[in-house]
């Protein structure tokens, strides 16, 4: 007789657990299918989906220069930091300028002596609140511009990370 109780035992757990499977792909089927052309467009023809940003053209130092000169004016600003080496991104670490933690790499430390991912420019006689909002507002092939404090042996400078060629959209 034992045994006629276990097999009810046995046939309820299983009918229980039918039961919830059943429940739960019920729930599932009556969520929304969510789906987007863009894969499927992008699969259909890659490279050229609607939606993608088209390459950002490179910037050379002079480029970034002449946008500088329009938007403070010829002369009026000053460059004081661009392209750096690792080694030299490391030595800095060292000192305790700020940096990048060990392990990521700089935007200075991007592109190269010509191209910079990043340089540091100071604007005497304005206020780096002031000298950042100007070049966010007007500064064309500029993706960010931090107001950084002295750090190492360079004072209180805009940090101008420039547009790249080969990425679509600017950082964070």
């Amino acid at each position: 007789m034992w045994w006629v109780m276990r097999v009810v035992t046995v046939t309820a757990v299983w009918a229980l657990l039918a039961a919830l499977c059943a429940m739960r792909s019920a729930q599932a089927a009556a969520l929304p299918v969510v789906v987007s052309a863009d894969a499927e467009a992008e699969a259909a023809n890659p490279g050229r989906s609607a939606r993608r940003s088209p390459p950002r053209p490179a910037r050379t130092r002079s480029d970034v220069h002449s946008t500088l000169d329009r938007v403070f004016g010829e002369g009026r600003w000053r460059q004081t930091s661009g392209y750096r080496t690792a080694s030299q991104e490391n030595a800095l670490r060292r000192a305790g300028a700020g940096t990048v933690p060990a392990g990521r790499i700089s935007r200075h430390s991007q592109g190269g002596p010509q191209e910079p991912g990043a340089i540091d420019a100071v604007v005497p006689g304005m206020s780096l609140k002031a000298a950042a909002a100007r070049l966010r507002r007007d500064g064309e092939g500029v993706d960010r511009v931090l107001a950084e404090g002295a750090h190492g042996r360079q004072g209180a400078h805009l940090h101008i990370e420039l547009t790249d060629a080969t990425s679509e959209a600017p950082p964070p």
